[in-house]
């Protein structure tokens, strides 16, 4: 059996993943020259903070500490670098961005699975995060088909 302080560590992870996602969708709405895309950007920023929201109240309600708005995941800080060079050399071209930007979910996909593969998560943290789950595939599936039809 999963203990609170596990779920609370799980739910933790998936807060500093939200984290990389706004600091992510925050840059790329400042490299990409598409207004429409940065207005994308900007609500998939919003959207981030949403669900980052929704699991620190889970995580509070097991009594549990949330991480500081600053904190992000060891492996993200190595995909925001990639981003920054990546940008450098392609001139924040379009498709780099959309690139990253998938590459990016695709990350937060599965850390979402892998959370849900937790066997004795709280019914309504597993609601929580499957709705989350769900955002995010459609994110990732509008962010993909944005730069395969370029």
């Amino acid at each position: 059996m999963i203990t609170n302080d596990e779920i609370t560590d799980v739910l933790n992870d998936l807060v500093k993943i939200n984290n990389d996602r706004i600091n992510g969708f925050e840059k790329a709405a400042e490299d990409i020259e598409d207004p429409a895309l940065a207005d994308l950007f900007r609500q998939l920023t919003t959207q981030s903070r949403k669900f980052r929201s929704q699991i620190a109240d889970d995580i509070v309600r097991m009594g549990g500490t949330v991480p500081g708005v600053e904190e992000t995941s060891a492996g993200s800080k190595l995909h925001r670098a990639w981003i920054d060079i990546k940008s450098t050399f392609t001139g924040h071209d379009r498709n780099a961005v959309l690139d990253s930007c998938v590459f990016g979910e695709n990350a937060a996909v599965e850390e979402y699975e892998e959370a849900l593969d937790e066997e004795d998560l709280p019914g309504y943290i597993r609601e929580t995060l499957s709705s989350q789950l769900s955002e995010l595939r459609a994110t990732r599936d509008q962010i993909a088909t944005l730069r395969d039809n370029l």
